[in-house]
């Protein structure tokens, strides 16, 4: 008996041991602490905790100012290969946005050679009619090479008078994909 009470008593030391330790240690209770100012510093929001102390971010709205990052070659080509193969509205939006946030990196613009390859599902970003033809105009304006893989066409039945008249077409995904990071291009996904 003296066992089981001795059990309970130390999960209940160890229940509270934990609280009191989290309570003091996270921001939940910051302002309890004393350690956190009431409201927001002017142009900053949200913060985090280091070491018990609030740390404010910046408001997305105002321009950041870089602190870190890998440095612009000067001169330097750089190249990447953004591959899409889902169905999948979110990942298609993302691959686009990603596309779109490297030919507006400060080091990298108008420094960058980027080719959008779909296969399989991804199929689907090239389709005519599914809301995309304007996104991928303005991609191919910017100097992004549109490819589609002719094995998923051919696996999927598809004809390519269902995809749009501009899009490029490859032997193949896998061997675009290869060949591209043989010539230094950076492989991403969404």
């Amino acid at each position: 008996m003296k066992t089981r009470n001795f059990r309970t008593f130390l999960s209940i030391f160890v229940l509270v041991f934990s609280a009191m330790v989290f309570a003091l240690t996270s921001n939940a209770f910051a302002g309890w602490r004393g350690t956190a100012p009431t409201t927001h510093p002017a142009g900053w929001y949200g913060w985090h905790n280091v070491n018990g102390v609030r740390k404010y971010y910046p408001n997305l709205s105002i321009t950041p100012k870089y602190t870190m990052g890998a440095p612009y070659v000067p001169g330097k080509i750089y190249h990447a290969i953004y591959v899409i193969s889902a169905n999948n509205k979110i990942k298609m939006n993302k691959i686009i946005d990603n596309i779109h946030n490297a030919l507006n990196d400060p080091r990298l613009k108008g420094h960058i050679k980027i080719e959008l390859m779909a296969f399989s599902a991804g199929t689907h970003l090239y389709f005519k009619g599914n809301g995309y033809e304007k996104a991928l105009l303005q991609l191919k304006k910017m100097g992004v090479e549109l490819a589609q893989c002719a094995n998923s066409l051919y696996e999927l039945h598809i004809p390519v008078s269902k995809l749009y008249p501009f899009i490029k077409i490859v032997p193949s995904a896998q061997g675009e994909i290869i060949l591209r990071e043989s010539e230094g291009y950076a492989y991403l996904k969404p």
